[in-house]
C-alpha cells in the first residue's frame, strides 16, 4: 500500500519529476570540481555518515553563484554539520543559524539508532572556528521564537524529522521566516518507511496544497526545492 501510495504521488509530479531528473543529470559535471573540493575537506573533519553529498549539485545549483554574497541561511536538522559545513566553508558572508534537539525526536517520528552526545560532539568539532547560531531546542519552538524577533531567511533547508507530518510543521513555520524570492530545500522527500505514521511526501504535498498560489516547486526528486513567490 505504502508503495502504490507513492507511485501515485509521482504520477501526480510527473511531469516535474522528469523534469529535475533531466536537470540533475545537466547540472553533474558542472560541479563536478566544486564537489572534490568540498570532499577533500570533509575527509579532514569527522564524519560518520556523508548523506549530504548525494545532493550536492542541486545545493549548488541553487545557492547563490557568488560566493561573496550575503544571505542568511537557517538549517533545521543539522547532525554531525556537513550541509552547513557546504554554507559556511564556501560563502564568507552568510549568515548561518542551525536547530537541532541532538536527542530522539518524537515517538512518530523515525529513529536513529546512534548515540546522540557523539553525534553533537563531532557537529562542534567539524563547524570549530565557523561563526553561526546553534539552536539546540525543538523545531517549532524555535521557529517561532526567530518569528517573534523579526528574523527572517533567504535560504532554509528542512531535513529534521522525516515524518511528513513533522515536515509539514516544519515547513509552515518555515515559510512564515522567509524572505519573498527565497527557497526552502526539502531532504528524503519522495521515499517510504513503514516504521513512520505519516509518510514524508504527504507532508509536502500538504504543505505545497496550503500554500499553493504562494510557492513554485523548482525541483522535486529524492529532495525537493521550493520557492516563495507571494
Amino acid at each position: 500500500m505504502l508503495n502504490l501510495k507513492l507511485a501515485l504521488f509521482k504520477i501526480k509530479n510527473f511531469f516535474i519529476i522528469i523534469k529535475s531528473r533531466l536537470l540533475k543529470k545537466k547540472i553533474s559535471l558542472k560541479y563536478k570540481e566544486n564537489k572534490n573540493n568540498f570532499e577533500k575537506l570533509v575527509e579532514k573533519k569527522n564524519f560518520s555518515h556523508k548523506w549530504f553529498l548525494n545532493n550536492f549539485e542541486i545545493f549548488s545549483h541553487y545557492l547563490p553563484k557568488e560566493l561573496n554574497k550575503e544571505f542568511s541561511y537557517l538549517e533545521i536538522g543539522s547532525f554531525e554539520g556537513l550541509s552547513a559545513l557546504n554554507i559556511l566553508s564556501n560563502y564568507p558572508n552568510s549568515k548561518v543559524t542551525v536547530i537541532d534537539l541532538w536527542s530522539e525526536s518524537n515517538l512518530n517520528s523515525e529513529s536513529l539508532e546512534v548515540n546522540f552526545i557523539e553525534v553533537e560532539k563531532r557537529f562542534d568539532e567539524n563547524l570549530k572556528g565557523y561563526n553561526f547560531i546553534k539552536i539546540k531546542k525543538d523545531s517549532v519552538i524555535a521557529l517561532r521564537e526567530l518569528l517573534k524577533k523579526n528574523i527572517s531567511f533567504d535560504i532554509i533547508y528542512i531535513d529534521g524529522s522525516h515524518n511528513g507530518e513533522d515536515i509539514l510543521s516544519d515547513a509552515i513555520e518555515s515559510y512564515k521566516l522567509l524572505n519573498i524570492g527565497g527557497i526552502i530545500i526539502f531532504d528524503d522527500i519522495v521515499n517510504s518507511n513503514k516504521n513512520i505514521s505519516i509518510q514524508s511526501y504527504k507532508g509536502f504535498e500538504k504543505f505545497c496544497e496550503t500554500f499553493n498560489k504562494r510557492l513554485k516547486v523548482l525541483y522535486l526528486r529524492n529532495i525537493a526545492v521550493v520557492k516563495k513567490i507571494k
